[in-house]
């Protein structure tokens, strides 16, 4: 009686739950983080896990120059990225080591240990997606209440009234650097009665005096100011974006004048249309906390001769909800609340007031990773105490086995 082959639906699922694709994976992101370890010192941080980890980068061509060349151009083949090869592991875990696993008091270890590896990666996602990271400076006696990002630029337009700034509107970062050097974007700012066109953007740029008559007739100058394009510098937080801004009023009347913006220019640039005047400026991303924070004392100690601190921390006050409450912040001692934790990143001291740099990071998946280590002890323990309670009592039968009793003497 010949028997049935499994249907294409069972096979999928064989697949997808079996333990070689699981080895074909951890093999993967073994191999995806030693090269990414390797490109690291020449590319960066930042570019190294936007090429290897993002959720866009659904493959990756490692670019070492060990690797073998062809017409000077090193050869390798592409790998897949370790995003999707995450989510795929993903599946087989939650498939062969969740769904098709044997139920029972035996393998309960297995399967927590398996759910706590699952929780992990889900954690992963979540942080990928929906993690926010920046730097708050303060200084001694100073307080803050929001946040810089690393690396995203945006550019806020704000109206001049009686020289104060109205609310500004900010032009998203994401629409900004998706832009190459040659594109253009426009931004309708209909309140403000103003359109944006947005071009040239740089990466990494310099803001530069040119002379207007020797100047190339290819080089955007506005004022006798311009913008160098320079290389990217792997250290992304050190990168100064820049852009040309046309700001152009939605009637005839209002014309239209060019901007040269700068993230390293700490003043906006002014323009006047229709009568009324704008400020524009390109800055890093500001995001605000829901609590303020005071630095009381910024303490450190720079190495001998050197300007690079060895040691650091901070006294801070944190006033929230109308009430404050003191913390000390140092290496591997954050403050937590709210959903943010704030690390100390930086210390500088110039001789008038010390400065502490705080790394904030809103991850709603922060403690998830430390919960999953915990569930996977308690599996793991339960596994390995059941198999060990078993080989004890195996062995205590086979030694009463082997023992024969005497034989009665008369």
């Amino acid at each position: 009686m010949a028997i049935a082959s499994p249907s294409i639906p069972v096979r999928l699922f064989r697949f997808f739950s079996g333990f070689g694709l699981a080895v074909t994976c951890l093999l993967l992101l073994l191999i995806l983080t030693w090269l990414s370890t390797l490109e690291q010192p020449a590319k960066g941080l930042y570019e190294v896990q936007k090429r290897y980890y993002d959720a866009e980068a659904w493959y990756v061509v490692p670019e070492l120059n060990w690797l073998p060349k062809i017409n000077g151009k090193p050869v390798s083949l592409p790998l897949p990225g370790a995003y999707l090869v995450s989510a795929v592991l993903f599946v087989n875990l939650f498939l062969g080591g969740i769904i098709r696993i044997r139920k029972g008091w035996r393998n309960i270890g297995v399967v927590i240990s398996h759910f706590s590896m699952v929780s992990l990666l889900i954690a992963g996602f979540v942080s990928h997606h929906y993690s926010k990271e920046g730097i708050m400076a303060v200084y001694q006696d100073d307080t803050s209440d929001f946040a810089q990002s690393y690396t995203e630029y945006t550019i806020e337009v704000a109206e001049i009234v009686n020289g104060e700034k109205t609310r500004p509107y900010v032009l998203p970062a994401k629409h900004l650097k998706s832009l190459a050097a040659d594109q253009s974007r426009m931004f309708e700012l209909p309140d403000l009665g103003l359109e944006l066109k947005v071009s040239g953007w740089m990466r990494n740029s310099a803001r530069v005096k040119v002379d207007k008559d020797g100047a190339s007739q290819d080089v955007v100058q506005v004022d006798g100011w311009a913008l160098q394009w320079l290389e990217t510098n792997p250290t992304e937080e050190l990168n100064l974006a820049g852009c040309h801004v046309n700001v152009v009023a939605d009637n005839e009347d209002g014309g239209d004048k060019l901007l040269v913006l700068h993230g390293g220019d700490p003043n906006a640039c002014t323009v006047t249309m229709n009568g009324k005047i704008y400020s524009l400026r390109l800055m890093r991303e500001i995001w605000p906390m829901p609590f303020q924070v005071r630095l009381d004392k910024s303490i450190g100690e720079y190495y001998p001769g050197t300007r690079k601190p060895s040691t650091f921390q901070s006294d801070i006050t944190r006033i929230a909800d109308g009430s404050e409450q003191s913390f000390r912040i140092k290496m591997n001692e954050p403050m937590r609340y709210g959903g943010y934790t704030l690390y100390q990143a930086r210390w500088e001291d110039r001789g008038d007031r010390p400065m502490s740099g705080f790394a904030i990071v809103r991850n709603p998946s922060d403690q998830w990773p430390k919960y999953s280590l915990y569930i996977s002890i308690l599996g793991l323990t339960i596994h390995f105490g059941m198999k060990l309670g078993g080989f004890v009592g195996k062995s205590s039968k086979s030694k009463n086995k082997d023992v024969t009793p005497d034989k009665a003497t008369a």
